[in-house]
């Protein structure tokens, strides 16, 4: 445990050296494909994951109508879209009773390339993964894996032995058609820092047979991040588990997430991240109220002042106490491996508009 947290510790230091330089060089790294744009298409979430600031949010939990969600996808498509990320800041995306019907609206839109999401794959049927094979534009399906066995599984998810049982089965499916799906696959592993090294659950053992099929299963045990600020270690109490401190991240210039992670939020609500801000302390407009050109828009004074905010160092309390954070200043080592062209703020806003 203390060689994880010293590693973390390690290379929260290389990058604030980075940033400093970067920043006195002028050097900024947005990138210029901003990916897929974000909807969440439901708030709701049938865990409660000990380490998620999904039961502290103070945010309606809902489901978008299929109305509103077909106009929001027009509306990203209009602005230069044609991608989109399905994950809900809190929640998932098989909770919303009308998810396939999205799914449908996206695979006959011809000016959708594809579409991805997370999951926890507890809550669909063996019938819906099945549905998922006729998905034409679906891309990726990223299972989230909390718990190493059934007693680890309950005590992370406050859930209880037969959703880990359905998780099992859900993961059986998966892997029993593992050549046949048309998307790729890919496994988000966390667990505390007790993981064996053995297979000494069913659980694991399917996770080995996931690896010997070629499907990547990334771990991370042990470390897990507080969420804004909504998260502590008081509330992972009892599980051999880290909440990282917002200490470890130094904040220098304002996050990229404002710029590659724009939200729509279930309730129309436009957030500029979608990654911790559950109660939408970063809101920049709502769908329902302002075409969506207005408000990823260099005209928008409240997107703007968020930015400028961040730039001068002043970060809002969920901002603050985030340690999620990604300085624009910070080149990630994928983007030279990648060649990911990047731009500054000014060549983003001006590029918003035109």
């Amino acid at each position: 445990m203390q060689l994880r947290l010293l590693e973390k510790r390690l290379k929260k230091t290389f990058i604030r050296v980075e940033t400093f330089i970067n920043k006195r060089l002028g050097r900024q790294f947005i990138p210029t494909d901003l990916g897929a744009f974000d909807i969440e298409t439901s708030s709701y979430c049938n865990l409660k994951c000990r380490f998620c600031a999904y039961e502290k949010k103070q945010s309606a939990t809902v489901s978008m109508s299929n109305e509103m969600f077909f106009d929001c996808v027009k509306q990203a498509i209009d602005i230069g879209f044609n991608r989109f990320h399905l994950t809900p800041c809190t929640g998932d995306v098989f909770m919303d009773k009308h998810s396939f019907e999205k799914f449908a609206y996206l695979d006959s839109h011809p000016q959708v390339n594809g579409y991805h999401f997370f999951s926890n794959l507890t809550i669909p049927t063996q019938d819906q993964l099945m549905q998922l094979m006729d998905l034409k534009k679906f891309e990726r399906l990223t299972i989230s894996v909390y718990g190493h066995d059934e007693e680890s599984f309950v005590a992370i998810t406050k859930s209880s032995p037969k959703i880990y049982r359905r998780l099992l089965a859900n993961l059986n499916t998966i892997l029993t058609h593992i050549e046949s799906w048309p998307f790729k696959i890919s496994i988000g592993f966390r667990s505390t820092f007790d993981v064996p090294a053995e297979d000494s659950s069913e659980l694991m053992t399917l996770l080995k047979e996931f690896k010997r099929a070629g499907v990547g299963v990334h771990a991370s045990h042990g470390v897990y991040n507080n969420w804004g600020g909504y998260i502590t270690q008081e509330d992972v109490q009892g599980l051999n588990i880290h909440i990282s401190s917002s200490d470890w991240t130094h904040k220098n210039g304002a996050c990229v997430k404002l710029f590659d992670s724009v939200q729509i939020m279930a309730t129309g609500i436009v957030n500029a991240c979608s990654c911790r801000d559950v109660d939408a302390t970063l809101r920049i407009g709502d769908v329902q109220k302002t075409p969506l050109k207005q408000i990823i828009s260099a005209k928008n004074a409240e997107y703007r002042r968020i930015i400028s905010e961040q730039q001068a160092g002043k970060f809002r309390p969920v901002c603050s106490s985030c340690d999620f954070y990604r300085s624009i200043y910070h080149q990630p080592k994928s983007y030279r491996r990648e060649r990911v062209t990047v731009q500054t703020i000014k060549e983003y806003l001006g590029q918003l508009d035109s």
